[in-house]
Formats: structure tokens, sequence, C-alpha cells
């Protein structure tokens, strides 16, 4: 029988080693990391507890522009000095690892975001974003 979305749980699908960052993380730091990993989304984690989220969009509407800043070198000096706590949500939404696929891509689709954190309290365990989902639609019709 093949599994469908009412039969996986995020536990099945998640990313469980997500990159994270701490909320003194420069917002130069964090862009670079969302670039190197192809992600779109960073936890943000303070002494093993998750306390927020910073997105690839968050960190763009950080981002000074000209005419305050008139070289790239200059923006990214200034990305050096802000810090991931300026630019994150702080409670972000969450699941947990033992809700369905289903249910979890409905609170993505009805949310309208890319992304939901898989915690414990505030224990992060895991990521699952949309690509996440489409890899197990992919999957499923490929067999």
């Amino acid at each position: 029988m093949q599994r469908n979305f009412k039969t996986l749980y995020v536990r099945d699908v998640m990313t469980t080693t997500p990159i994270t960052v701490n909320p003194e993380d420069s917002l130069q730091h964090a862009l670079d990391l969302l670039e190197k990993h192809n992600v779109h989304e960073l936890p943000v984690v303070e002494q093993g507890r998750l306390i927020g989220l910073v997105t690839g969009g968050d960190l763009k509407l950080m981002t000074p522009a000209y005419p305050l800043f008139r070289t790239q070198e200059e923006i990214r000096q200034a990305l050096r000095n802000l810090k991931v706590v300026a630019a994150m949500t702080i409670e972000p939404v969450t699941i947990t690892p033992d809700v369905t696929l289903l249910a979890a891509t409905r609170q993505l689709y009805e949310r309208g975001i890319g992304s939901l954190l898989v915690a414990e309290g505030d224990r992060l365990l895991g990521i699952i974003s949309v690509s996440d989902i489409l890899r197990i639609i992919i999957e499923q019709h490929e067999e």
C-alpha cells in the first residue's frame, strides 16, 4: 500500500538537521548561510532553545540600499553590523512531529508560508518546507 499524505507524518519527511543561526549573528552571516545552503529560512536558536525564525524576505527588508550606501561593500559592512535579532520573527509557527503530512500541508497553504518549524516545546527537532512536500509528491509519482 502506498503511503499518502494522510498516513505519512511530519517526522517521516522533515529535515532533521536544519541550518540555524544565533540571534547575535550578523545579517550578512545569515544571508551567506541562505545562499550557501540554498534555503529560504533559518531557525534562530539560543542556548539550545528555539526563539525565532528569520527568512530571506526578512533579510531583504533589512538590507539598506542606494543612496544610503553607494557600493556593495558598504551594504555588506552595514549587514555585518546588524544582528539577526533585529530581523527575526519571534514565536514562529511550529508543528509537532506526530502531525500528518496532510495537516502540515494545509497549515502551510492556509498561512501562506514556506515552512513550519518542527518542535516540542522550545526544542527544535527539524523543519518541513514546501520543498520537502514537493519532493514527496515527485517520489510518489515516480514509483
